[in-house]
């Protein structure tokens, strides 16, 4: 469909300046994550983490309010289990009487969709068709029991407030990322170690090794710096069927003041 795109797209990413586009994390619904330094206040009883707040109340944050607004909540997903059928390496079926459970999560009553967020001058489009074919056939863990799949229920909408917080003199994640050695370094953060494999079992060798990430809702100073557009790095997990094979590492950043007293 875009004949010579992702080849480009590619060197784009291998360059990084700027990336073809950023790629946010899938928040429930209107909701975004709390900016770590406002989760050490109180609402009546501690909520933890990942703590969110919808738009209208996270736009607030952005401009410097510091107070935790009182819609914030917790506890938007929830743990289940599933239980699944091994398969007989013989019969290449099921197995019988083989049944094993596994971890699964899922949106609490009275959340029905999840918001992805692009950032991209050129190539939204492109990003957009991409989505729209993983949709056919999920992604993740488990993704060929049927776990991971999902549909696009329209087309992007234009959020431009997400780019602009006047002062701004800092960022909060939307994505976890993997910093370069150039990204701030002052600000509050949570980690998350992850053992991606490639998709589909496109290599022999899925395994990208472990990988420590920032997570969503990082927030981190740059001062009398403008916050740029994208922070991070690409992670180079090359393979002899894909030699140029990169792992997506980059941050969403989202300006944001922080107040010069830390909370």
């Amino acid at each position: 469909m875009f004949p010579g795109t992702f080849e480009r797209m590619l060197a784009e990413f291998r360059d990084q300046q700027p990336p073809p586009f950023c790629l946010s994390d899938a928040f429930p619904g209107d909701l975004l994550p709390m900016p770590m330094h406002i989760t050490g206040l109180r609402l009546g009883k501690k909520l933890r983490p990942p703590v969110y707040v919808p738009a209208a109340s996270f736009r607030r944050l952005m401009n410097g309010e510091c107070e935790a607004p009182a819609d914030a909540e917790a506890g938007v997903f929830r743990a289940s289990t599933r239980i699944q059928t091994s398969i007989d390496r013989e019969l290449g079926a099921a197995a019988e009487g083989q049944l094993f459970e596994t971890d699964t999560e899922h949106l609490k009553e009275g959340f029905d969709a999840l918001s992805v967020y692009i950032r991209s001058e050129n190539y939204l489009e492109q990003v957009s068709a991409c989505l729209r074919a993983l949709a056919w056939t999920g992604f993740g863990k488990k993704s060929a029991t049927g776990l991971g799949h999902f549909e696009i229920l329209g087309a992007p909408e234009r959020c431009d407030w997400l780019d602009h917080a006047p002062g701004a003199n800092g960022f909060m994640a939307l994505s976890h990322f993997v910093p370069s050695p150039e990204d701030p370094a002052e600000g509050l953060w949570r980690t998350h170690v992850t053992f991606p494999k490639f998709h589909a079992n496109s290599v022999s060798n899925v395994f990208k090794g472990a990988i420590i990430m920032f997570t969503p809702g990082s927030v981190f100073r740059t001062d009398s710096t403008p916050p740029k557009p994208w922070y991070g790095s690409m992670i180079p997990v090359p393979r002899p069927e894909m030699p140029r094979a990169v792992h997506y590492g980059l941050c969403f950043p989202v300006p944001l003041v922080w107040p010069s007293e830390p909370q």
